[in-house]
């Protein structure tokens, strides 16, 4: 449970003009993570634009991860495939990685024809083939499923199901045998309260601090100070990636002096009007 403590980044891929991945570019930032107060960090998850990546690159961005992270902090990696047989296949060569966690989201593409039986079966076969422990990943924003909470408790059962990150807006009672983490900071404070262990937030991948300070003086008993900062999270995080997605959260972090690069198609760098504003923004907040 303490490898599931605290803030974690929710990396970005950055990638060049050319939309060929930037290692050189990923390796300062994961770099420079490593030097915050941040607990870890998540690979390969909606923020990295996961659906855009090939095998190949997916296991590259790992190699070169894992280099940097393994040993210093948490590694997550998520996981994101419509079957079975892909999502061994990818566990299978991932299996020479020092990985931490693995982030598993539910096959959704064919949702109206899976019952909850489906998804439980899904992630009871898992728990049968994983090496690593594995955390449920809802996020019905992407996936268009919001797992019940009597799911994610039968779920919760399985030994290798450590926790889950959350980024439903409904409110859930959740075992206790679950570490649970916010999947976005505008519901940070609120999970605190109800015995999150964290969170993944994008925020913390342009200016973890806020995120982590948010935490920490929470769990200090600050609590006041911390509604202060979350309120200041809202702002920034309404104007960056609640208004623009990944293209602003790659503003924010060219903005912040890190490499956020281009996306890919048919996803694409802000105008240079958008950009001049975030910068704006964030300048006024990177350092604490």
């Amino acid at each position: 449970m303490n490898k599931l403590y605290g803030i974690f980044a929710p990396v970005n891929t950055p990638f060049t003009s050319h939309e060929e991945v930037d290692y050189e570019g990923l390796t300062r930032n994961l770099k420079y993570y490593m030097s915050t107060n941040l607990s870890g960090i998540l690979l390969l998850g909606s923020n990295s634009e996961y659906k855009s990546l090939n095998e190949e690159e997916k296991l590259k961005i790992l190699e070169t991860a894992t280099k940097i992270v393994s040993g210093n902090k948490t590694l997550m990696v998520g996981v994101m495939y419509d079957s079975l047989y892909h999502t061994r296949t990818f566990i299978e060569k991932s299996s020479r990685f020092p990985i931490d966690y693995l982030m598993v989201q539910p096959p959704f593409y064919f949702r109206n024809k899976l019952t909850e039986d489906d998804y439980f079966r899904f992630y009871a076969d898992l728990n049968e083939i994983s090496p690593f422990p594995i955390l449920i990943y809802n996020a019905p924003g992407f996936t268009g499923i919001d797992f019940s909470e009597q799911l994610i408790n039968r779920i919760a059962g399985l030994k290798q199901i450590h926790g889950i990150k959350d980024s439903s807006k409904t409110d859930k009672k959740l075992s206790t045998e679950l570490a649970v983490l916010t999947g976005t900071v505008t519901t940070l404070y609120d999970m605190l309260e109800k015995d999150a262990s964290g969170g993944v937030v994008s925020l913390a991948n342009y200016i973890p601090w806020l995120p982590v300070k948010i935490f920490s003086e929470y769990r200090n008993g600050n609590k006041e100070q911390a509604k202060f900062l979350q309120e200041v999270a809202l702002k920034l995080n309404s104007q960056v990636s609640g208004k623009y997605g990944v293209a602003g959260v790659k503003a924010a972090m060219d903005a912040a002096g890190l490499t956020g690069g281009e996306l890919r198609r048919p996803l694409r760098k802000l105008p240079l009007r958008e950009r001049e504003k975030i910068s704006r923004l964030v300048k006024e907040y990177l350092h604490e």
